[in-house]
Protein backbone atom coordinates (compact mmCIF):
# COMPACT_ATOMS: atom_id res chain seq x y z
CA UNK A 1 0.00 0.00 0.00
CA UNK A 2 1.35 3.58 -0.66
CA UNK A 3 2.19 5.75 1.95
CA UNK A 4 3.07 9.76 1.88
CA UNK A 5 5.29 12.00 3.69
CA UNK A 6 5.40 15.81 3.21
CA UNK A 7 9.20 17.41 3.73
CA UNK A 8 9.77 21.01 3.68
CA UNK A 9 12.31 22.17 1.24
CA UNK A 10 14.70 24.99 2.66
CA UNK A 11 15.62 26.43 -0.66
CA UNK A 12 17.99 28.78 -0.94
CA UNK A 13 16.64 30.14 -3.57
CA UNK A 14 12.27 30.50 -4.00
CA UNK A 15 9.86 31.85 -7.11
CA UNK A 16 9.68 35.44 -6.32
CA UNK A 17 6.86 36.64 -6.35
CA UNK A 18 5.22 34.40 -4.63
CA UNK A 19 2.03 33.03 -6.84
CA UNK A 20 -0.70 30.65 -8.13
CA UNK A 21 -2.80 30.17 -10.85
CA UNK A 22 0.65 29.09 -12.55
CA UNK A 23 1.50 25.98 -14.47
CA UNK A 24 4.31 23.95 -14.61
CA UNK A 25 5.86 20.63 -16.56
CA UNK A 26 9.20 18.54 -16.35
CA UNK A 27 11.31 18.93 -19.18
CA UNK A 28 15.00 17.17 -19.25
CA UNK A 29 14.91 15.87 -15.64
CA UNK A 30 14.39 19.79 -14.39
CA UNK A 31 10.49 21.54 -13.56
CA UNK A 32 9.67 24.13 -15.08
CA UNK A 33 7.11 26.54 -13.44
CA UNK A 34 5.65 29.60 -16.17
CA UNK A 35 3.60 32.63 -15.79
CA UNK A 36 0.61 32.48 -12.95
CA UNK A 37 -1.05 35.03 -10.66
CA UNK A 38 1.77 36.95 -8.63
CA UNK A 39 1.37 39.17 -5.36
CA UNK A 40 3.96 41.83 -4.68
CA UNK A 41 5.29 40.95 -1.00
CA UNK A 42 5.17 45.07 -0.37
CA UNK A 43 2.08 46.28 -1.85
CA UNK A 44 0.33 42.82 -1.62
CA UNK A 45 -0.62 44.21 -5.18
CA UNK A 46 -1.86 40.99 -7.76
CA UNK A 47 -0.84 40.70 -11.40
CA UNK A 48 -0.76 38.14 -14.36
CA UNK A 49 2.85 37.27 -14.86
CA UNK A 50 4.86 35.69 -17.69
CA UNK A 51 8.39 34.86 -16.34
CA UNK A 52 9.69 31.19 -16.26
CA UNK A 53 11.67 29.58 -13.81
CA UNK A 54 13.21 26.33 -13.27
CA UNK A 55 14.09 23.92 -10.32
CA UNK A 56 16.91 21.21 -11.48
CA UNK A 57 16.45 18.14 -8.43
CA UNK A 58 20.06 16.46 -9.71
CA UNK A 59 22.18 20.10 -8.44
CA UNK A 60 26.08 19.51 -8.85
CA UNK A 61 27.24 17.91 -5.68
CA UNK A 62 28.15 20.25 -2.30
CA UNK A 63 24.97 21.93 -4.02
CA UNK A 64 21.42 22.42 -2.91
CA UNK A 65 18.26 22.69 -4.94
CA UNK A 66 16.90 25.56 -5.55
CA UNK A 67 14.81 28.12 -7.87
CA UNK A 68 16.08 30.10 -10.87
CA UNK A 69 14.92 32.69 -12.82
CA UNK A 70 15.47 31.99 -16.75
CA UNK A 71 15.55 34.93 -19.16
CA UNK A 72 14.58 33.45 -23.44
CA UNK A 73 14.80 35.79 -25.77
CA UNK A 74 12.37 38.53 -25.33
CA UNK A 75 10.89 38.76 -28.71
CA UNK A 76 9.80 35.31 -28.03
CA UNK A 77 8.35 36.04 -24.58
CA UNK A 78 4.79 34.74 -24.25
CA UNK A 79 1.51 36.73 -22.97
CA UNK A 80 0.98 37.29 -19.30
CA UNK A 81 -1.88 34.28 -17.88
CA UNK A 82 -2.74 32.11 -15.39
CA UNK A 83 -5.27 29.22 -14.99
CA UNK A 84 -3.63 27.74 -18.33
CA UNK A 85 -3.14 24.15 -18.86
CA UNK A 86 0.80 22.67 -19.65
CA UNK A 87 2.40 19.79 -20.72
CA UNK A 88 5.56 17.89 -21.76
CA UNK A 89 5.71 16.35 -25.34
CA UNK A 90 8.10 14.23 -26.62
CA UNK A 91 8.93 15.57 -29.96
CA UNK A 92 11.33 12.13 -30.85
CA UNK A 93 13.97 9.99 -28.44
CA UNK A 94 15.95 13.41 -28.53
CA UNK A 95 13.60 16.30 -27.88
CA UNK A 96 11.00 17.35 -25.42
CA UNK A 97 9.44 20.56 -25.22
CA UNK A 98 7.11 22.27 -22.70
CA UNK A 99 3.87 23.36 -23.97
CA UNK A 100 1.21 25.93 -22.45
CA UNK A 101 -2.10 26.20 -24.09
CA UNK A 102 -4.84 28.78 -23.19
CA UNK A 103 -5.43 31.24 -20.40
CA UNK A 104 -6.42 34.13 -18.77
CA UNK A 105 -4.34 37.82 -19.02
CA UNK A 106 -6.40 39.39 -16.56
CA UNK A 107 -4.40 42.74 -16.97
CA UNK A 108 -5.81 45.61 -15.25
CA UNK A 109 -8.83 45.36 -12.96
CA UNK A 110 -11.94 45.95 -13.83
CA UNK A 111 -11.02 45.37 -17.72
CA UNK A 112 -11.96 41.87 -17.99
CA UNK A 113 -8.74 40.97 -20.06
CA UNK A 114 -7.91 38.89 -22.51
CA UNK A 115 -9.36 34.96 -22.96
CA UNK A 116 -6.47 33.61 -24.91
CA UNK A 117 -6.40 30.76 -27.50
CA UNK A 118 -2.60 30.40 -28.23
CA UNK A 119 -0.39 27.41 -27.64
CA UNK A 120 3.24 28.25 -26.61
CA UNK A 121 6.14 25.59 -27.36
CA UNK A 122 9.34 26.34 -24.67
CA UNK A 123 12.24 24.39 -25.76
CA UNK A 124 15.31 24.13 -23.51
CA UNK A 125 17.90 23.32 -26.01
CA UNK A 126 16.82 25.92 -28.85
CA UNK A 127 15.65 23.61 -31.00
CA UNK A 128 12.33 23.91 -32.16
CA UNK A 129 9.65 21.35 -33.59
CA UNK A 130 11.45 22.21 -37.21
CA UNK A 131 14.42 21.13 -35.67
CA UNK A 132 16.16 24.35 -36.36
CA UNK A 133 18.79 25.34 -33.23
CA UNK A 134 20.32 28.15 -31.77
CA UNK A 135 23.68 27.95 -29.32
CA UNK A 136 23.68 31.43 -29.02
CA UNK A 137 21.33 31.37 -26.09
CA UNK A 138 21.74 28.64 -23.53
CA UNK A 139 18.37 29.73 -21.61
CA UNK A 140 15.49 28.19 -24.60
CA UNK A 141 13.29 29.33 -26.75
CA UNK A 142 9.33 30.11 -26.68
CA UNK A 143 7.76 29.76 -29.99
CA UNK A 144 3.76 30.11 -30.96
CA UNK A 145 2.35 26.49 -32.27
CA UNK A 146 0.53 28.20 -34.83
CA UNK A 147 -1.65 31.09 -34.93
CA UNK A 148 -5.50 30.55 -33.86
CA UNK A 149 -4.57 26.62 -33.70
CA UNK A 150 -7.32 26.51 -30.77
CA UNK A 151 -9.89 28.14 -32.84
CA UNK A 152 -11.82 29.11 -29.75
CA UNK A 153 -10.29 30.98 -26.55
CA UNK A 154 -10.06 28.88 -23.15
CA UNK A 155 -8.94 29.06 -19.84
CA UNK A 156 -9.27 27.43 -16.55
CA UNK A 157 -8.57 24.12 -18.82
CA UNK A 158 -6.72 21.00 -17.73
CA UNK A 159 -4.72 19.17 -20.65
CA UNK A 160 -2.36 15.48 -21.01
CA UNK A 161 0.06 13.86 -23.36
CA UNK A 162 -1.40 10.90 -24.83
CA UNK A 163 0.02 7.24 -24.39
CA UNK A 164 2.52 6.73 -27.46
CA UNK A 165 2.52 3.72 -29.67
CA UNK A 166 3.72 1.30 -26.59
CA UNK A 167 2.11 2.58 -23.52
CA UNK A 168 4.96 3.52 -21.82
CA UNK A 169 6.17 6.55 -23.86
CA UNK A 170 4.21 9.96 -24.97
CA UNK A 171 2.89 10.58 -27.77
CA UNK A 172 2.95 14.25 -29.73
CA UNK A 173 -0.65 14.32 -29.14
CA UNK A 174 -2.59 15.83 -26.17
CA UNK A 175 -6.04 15.86 -24.92
CA UNK A 176 -7.57 19.23 -23.65
CA UNK A 177 -10.64 19.40 -21.57
CA UNK A 178 -12.62 22.81 -20.83
CA UNK A 179 -16.29 23.39 -19.91
CA UNK A 180 -17.00 22.95 -23.70
CA UNK A 181 -16.41 19.60 -23.77
CA UNK A 182 -19.72 18.21 -22.97
CA UNK A 183 -20.05 15.32 -26.12
CA UNK A 184 -16.01 15.53 -27.22
CA UNK A 185 -12.54 16.26 -26.24
CA UNK A 186 -9.65 18.33 -28.00
CA UNK A 187 -7.00 16.33 -29.28
CA UNK A 188 -4.24 18.38 -30.43
CA UNK A 189 -0.31 17.46 -32.50
CA UNK A 190 2.15 19.53 -31.32
CA UNK A 191 4.52 18.00 -33.89
CA UNK A 192 1.41 19.28 -37.50
CA UNK A 193 -0.28 21.67 -35.15
CA UNK A 194 -3.39 19.92 -36.40
CA UNK A 195 -6.43 19.96 -34.35
CA UNK A 196 -9.71 17.76 -34.40
CA UNK A 197 -12.65 17.11 -31.66
CA UNK A 198 -12.56 14.21 -30.70
CA UNK A 199 -16.51 12.70 -30.02
CA UNK A 200 -16.70 10.70 -26.89
CA UNK A 201 -19.68 8.40 -25.35
CA UNK A 202 -20.58 6.87 -21.80
CA UNK A 203 -21.05 8.86 -18.65
CA UNK A 204 -20.24 12.15 -19.48
CA UNK A 205 -18.65 14.77 -17.25
CA UNK A 206 -20.61 17.77 -16.71
CA UNK A 207 -19.34 20.96 -18.40
CA UNK A 208 -16.02 22.42 -15.76
CA UNK A 209 -13.59 24.12 -15.30
CA UNK A 210 -10.30 24.37 -12.86
CA UNK A 211 -10.80 20.74 -12.48
CA UNK A 212 -7.63 17.94 -12.79
CA UNK A 213 -6.49 15.32 -15.05
CA UNK A 214 -3.51 12.59 -15.32
CA UNK A 215 -2.95 9.69 -17.41
CA UNK A 216 -2.38 6.62 -16.13
CA UNK A 217 1.30 5.54 -16.41
CA UNK A 218 1.63 2.35 -18.75
CA UNK A 219 -2.60 2.98 -19.48
CA UNK A 220 -4.66 4.39 -22.35
CA UNK A 221 -6.49 5.96 -19.15
CA UNK A 222 -7.19 9.24 -18.11
CA UNK A 223 -8.82 10.45 -14.42
CA UNK A 224 -10.47 13.38 -13.80
CA UNK A 225 -11.72 14.58 -10.73
CA UNK A 226 -13.59 17.79 -9.37
CA UNK A 227 -13.62 21.38 -10.91
CA UNK A 228 -16.26 23.87 -10.65
CA UNK A 229 -19.17 24.67 -12.88
CA UNK A 230 -20.16 27.93 -14.14
CA UNK A 231 -22.58 28.29 -11.33
CA UNK A 232 -20.02 27.68 -8.84
CA UNK A 233 -20.86 24.48 -7.64
CA UNK A 234 -17.88 22.23 -7.40
CA UNK A 235 -17.72 18.37 -7.96
CA UNK A 236 -15.46 15.50 -6.07
CA UNK A 237 -16.56 13.26 -8.92
CA UNK A 238 -14.20 11.05 -10.52
CA UNK A 239 -14.03 10.11 -14.40
CA UNK A 240 -11.91 7.86 -16.70
CA UNK A 241 -11.70 7.78 -19.93
CA UNK A 242 -10.71 5.10 -22.06
CA UNK A 243 -8.66 6.62 -24.87
CA UNK A 244 -9.13 4.16 -27.21
CA UNK A 245 -12.83 3.24 -27.07
CA UNK A 246 -13.29 7.01 -26.31
CA UNK A 247 -15.93 6.16 -23.73
CA UNK A 248 -16.00 7.85 -20.06
CA UNK A 249 -17.03 5.68 -16.65
CA UNK A 250 -17.81 7.31 -13.93
CA UNK A 251 -16.27 6.03 -10.40
CA UNK A 252 -18.06 5.65 -8.11
CA UNK A 253 -16.74 4.57 -4.15
CA UNK A 254 -17.83 0.85 -3.18
CA UNK A 255 -18.56 1.39 0.27
CA UNK A 256 -19.48 5.27 0.16
CA UNK A 257 -16.95 5.99 2.99
CA UNK A 258 -14.64 9.22 2.95
CA UNK A 259 -13.92 10.87 0.11
CA UNK A 260 -12.41 14.46 -0.62
CA UNK A 261 -14.78 17.24 -0.50
CA UNK A 262 -15.94 18.81 -3.47
CA UNK A 263 -13.35 21.43 -4.78
CA UNK A 264 -11.80 23.45 -7.44
CA UNK A 265 -8.26 23.28 -8.70
CA UNK A 266 -6.80 20.89 -6.64
CA UNK A 267 -3.48 19.05 -7.46
CA UNK A 268 -4.23 15.82 -8.94
CA UNK A 269 -0.88 13.03 -9.59
CA UNK A 270 -0.70 9.21 -10.74
CA UNK A 271 1.72 6.80 -8.82
CA UNK A 272 0.76 3.91 -10.81
CA UNK A 273 -1.79 2.24 -13.01
CA UNK A 274 -3.96 2.20 -10.70
CA UNK A 275 -3.70 4.71 -8.04
CA UNK A 276 -3.53 8.29 -7.47
CA UNK A 277 -2.99 11.57 -5.21
CA UNK A 278 -5.13 14.44 -4.07
CA UNK A 279 -3.95 17.50 -2.65
CA UNK A 280 -5.58 20.63 -1.69
CA UNK A 281 -7.69 22.87 -4.06
CA UNK A 282 -10.85 25.28 -2.66
CA UNK A 283 -13.76 24.01 -1.29
CA UNK A 284 -17.18 25.77 -0.18
CA UNK A 285 -17.27 26.26 3.37
CA UNK A 286 -19.83 29.10 5.40
CA UNK A 287 -17.11 31.30 5.72
CA UNK A 288 -16.24 31.24 2.00
CA UNK A 289 -13.79 29.96 -0.15
CA UNK A 290 -11.27 27.34 2.15
CA UNK A 291 -7.91 26.01 0.91
CA UNK A 292 -7.78 22.73 1.95
CA UNK A 293 -4.51 20.60 3.06
CA UNK A 294 -5.94 17.26 3.13
CA UNK A 295 -4.36 14.58 0.99
CA UNK A 296 -5.99 11.56 -0.57
CA UNK A 297 -5.05 8.28 -1.81
CA UNK A 298 -7.37 6.90 -4.86
CA UNK A 299 -7.56 3.44 -5.39
CA UNK A 300 -9.11 2.41 -8.75
CA UNK A 301 -9.03 -1.05 -8.29
CA UNK A 302 -11.10 -1.64 -5.11
CA UNK A 303 -12.65 1.91 -5.96
CA UNK A 304 -12.03 3.37 -2.29
CA UNK A 305 -10.62 6.87 -1.39
CA UNK A 306 -8.20 6.70 1.95
CA UNK A 307 -7.46 9.99 3.84
CA UNK A 308 -3.41 9.85 4.39
CA UNK A 309 -3.29 13.67 6.00
CA UNK A 310 -6.18 15.44 7.44
CA UNK A 311 -7.00 19.63 6.64
CA UNK A 312 -4.67 21.27 8.58
CA UNK A 313 -2.56 18.89 9.70
CA UNK A 314 0.30 20.48 11.46
CA UNK A 315 2.14 17.75 9.02
CA UNK A 316 1.25 19.37 5.56
CA UNK A 317 1.61 22.29 3.66
CA UNK A 318 -0.51 25.35 4.39
CA UNK A 319 -4.00 24.59 2.75
CA UNK A 320 -3.63 25.77 -1.04
CA UNK A 321 -5.41 26.31 -4.61
CA UNK A 322 -4.02 26.84 -8.17
CA UNK A 323 -0.82 24.98 -6.85
CA UNK A 324 1.12 22.95 -8.77
CA UNK A 325 2.67 19.25 -7.77
CA UNK A 326 5.03 18.10 -10.86
CA UNK A 327 6.85 14.40 -10.77
CA UNK A 328 10.80 15.14 -10.12
CA UNK A 329 13.10 12.50 -11.76
CA UNK A 330 15.14 12.55 -8.91
CA UNK A 331 15.41 12.91 -4.85
CA UNK A 332 16.36 16.51 -4.59
CA UNK A 333 20.08 17.12 -3.80
CA UNK A 334 20.72 18.07 -0.27
CA UNK A 335 17.45 15.82 1.17
CA UNK A 336 18.20 13.77 3.97
CA UNK A 337 17.66 10.21 3.60
CA UNK A 338 14.69 8.72 4.97
CA UNK A 339 14.96 4.86 6.82
CA UNK A 340 11.43 4.57 4.55
CA UNK A 341 13.04 5.98 1.26
CA UNK A 342 12.99 3.02 -1.39
CA UNK A 343 12.95 1.90 -4.98
CA UNK A 344 9.60 2.42 -5.38
CA UNK A 345 9.71 6.01 -3.70
CA UNK A 346 8.53 8.70 -5.93
CA UNK A 347 9.04 12.48 -5.19
CA UNK A 348 6.94 14.94 -6.32
CA UNK A 349 6.99 18.87 -6.49
CA UNK A 350 4.65 21.41 -4.60
CA UNK A 351 4.87 24.86 -5.73
CA UNK A 352 2.85 27.83 -5.10
CA UNK A 353 -1.14 28.29 -4.76
CA UNK A 354 -3.28 30.75 -2.80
Amino acid sequence: AWTAKWINLDLSSKISPPRSGHVAFGLNEKIYVFGGYAEDETTEERYPTNDLWVFNPAAAAGAESSWKNVEPPSSSQPQSRLVAASVTCKLDKDTSVGVVIGGWDSKKAGTGGDILKDVQVYSEDDRDSAGSSDSSNNNGTWKELSTDVLQQSTSRLCAVTLAGEDETSSSTKILIHNHRCTDHVILLDVQTSEMCQQPVTGSIPSARGLHSIVRLPGTNRIVLFGGAAQDGNMSNEVFILDTESWAWEEIESIDDGPSPSPRASPCLIALDSDSCIVFGGATNTDAGLHGCSDTWLLDLVETKWTQLYQDESTETPPGRNAATLTPLPSKPSGLCEDENDNDNSQFFLLSGGW
